[in-house]
């Protein structure tokens, strides 16, 4: 009985699956996973952000394994910076779009019954277009400090992305202002139902 237990054991440990240690994420480039769903719901936003906040943090890896051809110091430079241009772009983005998920285009009157709802529906919609400013004031930045480097890197849509800001075709700023604005009068909207109800 004590052998046929012992083969068995013997014959478990060989079948058995090695396992391998996946190794922590350390550097900028390996954070980069930003996740394109077809349908974003709230936690993979979050996520999203949440690398890309690691991205921003993280040192850079050895330039042979950056995401760019980098042949000079000067490709280095310009990739490292567009790198976090183009990390907080993605940040607001998310951000944007968690906002947008709290706000509402329209409150007509048959919503006004939901008005605290809304209300504080509107504060978080505030709150996550707030945070998006801040992340415009990186991005507008690191497009400033590429402005004294020579030269092209090899991933278009992150030159784009520098020659819009530059423009001025690329203005979340103005964006954002916009919504915070619309949503401002949908707020006093609620606010003003809430007071006459109460009263």
């Amino acid at each position: 009985m004590k052998s046929k237990l012992c083969i068995f054991f013997l014959l478990f440990l060989i079948i058995l699956p090695q396992t391998t240690h996946a190794r922590k994420l350390y550097y900028a480039e390996e954070f980069y996973l930003y996740v394109m769903n077809l349908y974003y719901t709230n936690p993979s936003l979050e996520r999203n952000i949440r690398f890309m906040q690691w991205a921003l943090k993280a040192p850079f890896d050895n330039p042979v394994r950056s995401l760019a051809l980098i042949k000079t110091e000067n490709d280095y430079k310009r990739y490292k910076i567009l790198f976090k241009m183009h990390i907080n772009l993605l940040i607001i983005d998310s951000y944007l779009q968690l906002g947008r998920r709290f706000d509402k285009e329209h409150v007509y009157f048959f919503n006004l019954r939901y008005a605290e709802s809304l209300k504080k529906s509107f504060q978080i919609a505030e709150y996550y277009y707030q945070i998006g400013l801040n992340y415009w004031e990186e991005a507008i930045k690191y497009a400033r400090e590429n402005e004294g480097i020579p030269g092209r890197i090899n991933i278009d849509e992150w030159e784009d992305e520098l020659h819009h800001i530059q423009a001025g075709d690329l203005n979340y700023k103005t964006i954002i202002l916009s919504r915070l604005e619309k949503l401002e009068s949908r707020m006093d909207a609620v606010e003003s139902y809430l007071k006459s109800s109460t009263e």
